[in-house]
């Protein structure tokens, strides 16, 4: 397939980073990251962590801390042919790393204290740079291409996007159908309502085929034709 690389405005960017934890004979997470200005990816990256992290959530602001430079050297690039780069969003599916990209140290539990002060650079650059971090769905996370396999419709998804077969838009768009339509399954009944006002779905009892019915309706007769016979 041929890459394509198109952007709507010279002036917005997009990035997706995303970190596989511990998947390494090493216990090294990898991080995966990509940047699009439309249609495909002008730049892509997929490495192996330098040094092993204790959840998921620290080699998620790892591997932003590492990429972040890839995200700086292209506004600045920009601004030197003459685009300023107005819009830069950074998105991230990890909703703790999100805090501390965004927080720093303010956002720290138990579990991330240990976090070295050097990978909150993250959040001195985000301020200063003027870029975005937003929260993104796992399922719209085009970096997890780069950072675990995926099933066979994700997978070619992401590649179409990457190569700019498709926009980066289509993300955003669930390959799942409404949940009403997904509701009016033969196998459940209609969703009802609970005491605390939440609905769910029961599964629909079962119903013999007529094929069936057919051939143990008369069975059923003979047997209690005989157990009427017997009483007697």
């Amino acid at each position: 397939m041929p890459l394509i690389i198109g952007a709507d405005s010279l002036a917005k960017s997009k990035l997706w980073v995303d970190a596989a934890y511990a998947v390494h004979d090493d216990m090294k997470s990898h991080t995966g990251e990509a940047t699009s200005l439309g249609r495909g990816a002008v730049m892509c990256k997929s490495t192996k962590q330098k040094l092993k992290t204790k959840s998921s959530t620290e080699a998620e602001v790892v591997g932003s801390t590492d990429y972040l430079p890839n995200t700086i050297w292209p506004r600045m690039f920009s601004a030197k042919q003459g685009y300023e780069l107005t819009e830069n969003i950074f998105y991230q599916d990890n909703q703790s790393a999100f805090r501390l990209e965004e927080n720093g140290r303010a956002s720290c539990g138990q579990k991330s204290r240990h976090i070295n002060i050097r990978y909150f650079f993250t959040q001195d650059r985000f301020e200063s740079e003027g870029i975005s971090v937003v929260y993104c769905p796992t399922d719209e996370m085009l970096a997890n291409f780069f950072t675990k396999p995926l099933q066979s419709s994700l997978f070619r998804k992401f590649q179409a996007i990457l190569l700019g077969h498709c926009h980066v838009n289509t993300l955003s768009k669930s390959p799942l159908p409404p949940s009403e339509e997904r509701v009016e399954n033969p196998i459940l009944e209609k969703v009802r309502s609970g005491a605390n006002g939440q609905t769910f779905a029961l599964p629909a009892k079962k119903k013999c085929p007529n094929r069936w019915r057919s051939h143990l309706l008369p069975r059923t007769r003979q047997f209690s034709k005989r157990a009427s016979s017997g009483h007697q």
